[in-house]
């Protein structure tokens, strides 16, 4: 079975090394599809741990366990994904169904790395119809 990321790679060969703490996410896209998959395992700590330490402070947690809880995240669309240095940009959309309704998470993320570690920054979400 594949990734919960969408590549074409088990769980175990692909984002479940980074929630291991076995390896780091090399690019930032990676680092995104790890997240996405975090959500659908609900793999919370790895969530938080994959914060940029300048943000963390800044992010709901509580909030963002609760929308994972009660969705069903079932496909990821990497829209585009841009690295420039120490700075990353990754958009992408999220299906998933919440109370039998198919929707769409779409978000640009930005990324920072640090001692050559990727973090997630923060994220700007469209509105979907």
């Amino acid at each position: 079975m594949n990734c919960p990321c969408g590549l074409e790679n088990t769980y175990e060969a692909c984002c479940g090394l980074f929630h291991s703490g076995e390896v780091n996410a090399p690019t930032a896209e990676k680092l995104m599809r790890s997240r996405y998959s975090a959500f659908v395992k609900k793999e919370y700590d790895y969530l938080e741990e994959t914060l940029d330490p300048q943000t963390s402070l800044d992010f709901d947690h509580q909030g963002n366990r609760e929308w994972a809880d009660r969705m069903n995240l079932y496909k990821l669309e990497i829209l585009r994904a841009e690295e420039n240095g120490n700075k990353a940009v990754v958009e992408f959309k999220a299906h998933y169904k919440e109370n039998d309704a198919e929707l769409v998470h779409h978000e640009v993320s930005k990324f920072r790395k640090q001692a050559g570690i990727w973090y997630f920054r923060e994220g700007k979400v469209f509105k979907t119809t």
